[in-house]
């Protein structure tokens, strides 16, 4: 069995099911952005399987530092190559919020696609579910009114426009752009109904 296979079944029996659909998703995008970028794949595969790691136990908060350590750890006791074992670390580092515009030229491409491939769902829409799935969760749906639903849209439009934006290379962007559209057209169309007109007018 080579790296990357013993690296996804550590991944499958270490996530919840629950999260697991993210892994694969984010490994499958990185794959893709890979072969779009010709960033190395192997590197990108790793890096995708591990980034979110070290969440099941310790959390959300910091887990792109936990997660990089215990990649590391894992790859060196398989006497992965040193310098590959760090490209790894620096991309499960680098995935959690982007560095700044005068920053990225000393990113990795590896890094890059690993940050995108975390976000493009994101990207696509998916936190304005997301968005909805809480409010429902809050508040019964026949007690909701035209403002808080408003409110959970506008701030899922802010969002998707903040990471769509904040995707590193054009492979990305482009793949993200159809459900990145097709979710600020949506928010656009609600909330320029005269119901939620009305609300915020009130």
């Amino acid at each position: 069995m080579g790296t990357q296979e013993e690296a996804a079944a550590l991944a499958r029996g270490t996530y919840p099911d629950s999260y697991w659909p993210h892994i694969v998703e984010g490994v499958d995008y990185g794959r893709e952005l890979a072969a779009r970028t010709g960033a190395d794949a192997e590197i990108v595969t790793l890096a995708a399987y591990f980034h979110d790691i070290s969440r099941v136990e310790f959390g959300a908060e910091e887990h792109n530092v936990r997660s990089a350590q215990m990649a590391r750890q894992w790859l060196e006791q398989r006497g992965y190559a040193d310098d590959r074992t760090q490209r790894v670390v620096d991309a499960i580092v680098a995935h959690m919020r982007p560095v700044p515009e005068s920053q990225r030229d000393a990113l990795a491409l590896e890094a890059r696609i690993v940050y995108d491939a975390d976000k493009i769902a994101r990207a696509m829409g998916m936190g304005l579910l997301g968005g909805l799935v809480q409010l429902g969760g809050e508040i019964p749906w026949h007690d909701l009114g035209y403002e808080p639903l408003a409110e959970t849209l506008r701030k899922a439009h802010q969002a998707t426009q903040q990471v769509y934006e904040s995707l590193y290379t054009d492979a990305a962007r482009e793949m993200a752009r159809p459900g990145y559209e097709r979710a600020i057209a949506f928010c656009d169309q609600i909330l320029e109904m005269p119901a939620f007109q009305a609300a915020e007018d009130s």
